[in-house]
């Protein structure tokens, strides 16, 4: 078993987030001490921004974080997800916001809702740009990459403002499973011919592309499948993908909603699919990666490396809300992650009402979406 990046160490496996250890094994070691608007602030050093699309998803997953992060806090997203509509307003804090970020120097992903379905991408972008923001992100459902944005295909806004990584949300390899998996309220996933269109022009920009699938029964839940879906990605010469476990969370305090009721019909564990990888030829062991509440598992599949195929990086994540709680719980003060929320504020946490951070002049929030 080949390991570039450190032994595999099957106790990680075994116990995931839980034996995260920020200066141990967390993949920066250590916080930056910034200060926020006047108020001093102790972030990790490898954290990322999200900006958090104000764009409903099209889409009605059954597995849908965005739904399960506020149900595991007691609420429902349509009682919390707030919107800054002035245009004026939001780009003035967005800006304020990269500024004071700066010393931090923050990875950046835009995710949702649906930013390909967000009139304000393409500014955001731009923005992102200007202030040379790292490893800038995008994660789709892909639905609007082909549409005209300000004149132009959003593929091209994403190409041309060097975009790191384009993360495609895809249930299945099959166009009409994976339609009736994500259960698109109006515009359509891209079929396969639509996304080996978008992969190319990505890639020839420098735009890394990833499709990302959850570990779904009666849908991609065995070895066999996982396979059936690398060969796919495979043929749109896609050279990334990751599959999600659902994310485990606790029912005490979790508010029961469809996506908690999928998860215990569905959901299906990774161990089993990383137990089997050991004993493949196929595929060699890259690296761990630990977090406060996530753990990841990096792998290679290079079934054509004798053709020159460099391979296949092939990922599997897990995630644990309660495990979130948890670290939050023994490690006080330390912020793990940045979203800047759709009502034009920046928090510490998924929930716009917690954990706020600034900046401290008023936003109007507006109706809830």
């Amino acid at each position: 078993m080949n390991a570039p990046y450190g032994p595999y160490l099957p106790l990680w496996r075994e116990a995931q987030s839980e034996a995260f250890d920020l200066a141990q094994n967390s993949t920066a070691r250590g916080t930056v001490k910034l200060d926020l608007w006047g108020k001093p602030a102790e972030i990790y050093a490898n954290a990322n921004l999200s900006i958090y699309s104000a764009q409903a998803c099209n889409a009605r997953c059954a597995f849908c974080v965005e739904e399960l992060r506020p149900a595991a806090r007691g609420v429902s997203l349509a009682a919390q997800k707030t919107v800054e509509r002035d245009d004026t307003r939001y780009f003035a804090v967005l800006q304020a916001v990269l500024a004071a970020l700066q010393p931090l120097n923050p990875s950046v992903s835009i995710t949702g809702g649906e930013p390909s379905q967000d009139v304000r991408l393409p500014r955001i972008l731009r923005t992102l740009q200007e202030h040379g923001a790292r490893k800038r992100t995008v994660t789709t459902n892909g639905s609007g990459l082909l549409d005209q944005r300000e004149g132009r295909q959003l593929i091209d806004w994403i190409a041309d403002t060097s975009v790191a990584h384009l993360n495609i949300s895809r249930a299945h390899w099959d166009d009409r499973v994976n339609a009736r998996l994500m259960r698109y309220r109006s515009e359509a996933s891209p079929d396969a011919a639509a996304l080996r269109e978008i992969v190319a022009r990505a890639q020839r920009a420098g735009t890394r592309v990833r499709l990302s699938c959850v570990l779904v029964a009666h849908a991609v839940e065995d070895l066999g499948s996982v396979m059936r879906y690398v060969d796919f990605a495979a043929t749109l010469c896609v050279d990334n993908v990751i599959f999600r476990q659902l994310m485990r969370h606790d029912p005490a305090v979790t508010r029961a909603n469809f996506v908690t009721r999928f998860a215990q019909r569905r959901g299906v564990p990774m161990a089993p699919l990383l137990a089997a990888l050991l004993q493949r030829a196929d595929f060699s062991f890259v690296r761990q990666v630990m977090g406060y509440y996530y753990y990841v598992e990096v792998w290679r599949y290079s079934h054509n490396a004798a053709d020159g195929n460099r391979g296949i990086d092939v990922v599997f994540e897990g995630a644990d809300l309660a495990q979130l709680e948890r670290s939050k719980t023994c490690m006080p003060g330390v912020i793990q992650e940045l979203i800047f929320h759709p009502n034009a504020r920046l928090a510490s946490t998924w929930q716009p009402w917690d954990g706020v951070l600034g900046p401290p002049a008023p936003v109007s929030l507006s109706a809830v979406l």
